[in-house]
């Protein structure tokens, strides 16, 4: 059985949101399993690559839809694949935040 080690810096909150997401050639749409500040957990319609650059449309529940202009895919597990955001975009961790609180969810609970 294969181990692998966490290294994420914060915990990942469950928070179900329609997502679409492209990388210029292909747009596909699914859902969000898990989301933080730095990156989250996406089940999509379309195959992706690890390394690929993404732009996603989050659509919480409660608010305008959320663009995220560049997610990095960083694993890849049949549908599922992990993104890792771009921490230089601080209006889309501010937005992140918004879609947390609407769901009453603190997003980043810090492990360390």
């Amino acid at each position: 059985m294969m181990v692998h080690s966490d290294k994420r810096r914060s915990l990942r909150v469950p928070i179900t949101c329609a997502v679409y997401y492209s990388d210029g050639a292909f747009h596909a749409s699914g859902v969000t399993a898990n989301l933080n500040h730095s990156g989250g957990c996406l089940q999509g319609s379309h195959n992706v690559a690890v390394g690929m650059e993404l732009m996603v449309l989050l659509i919480p529940p409660t608010q305008s839809a959320l663009l995220i202009r560049k997610a990095t895919v960083r694993w890849v597990r049949d549908q599922f694949f992990g993104v890792q955001l771009d921490h230089n975009d601080t209006a889309t961790s501010w937005e992140l935040d918004q879609v947390a609180f609407d769901q009453r969810t603190p997003l980043s609970l810090m492990t360390h």
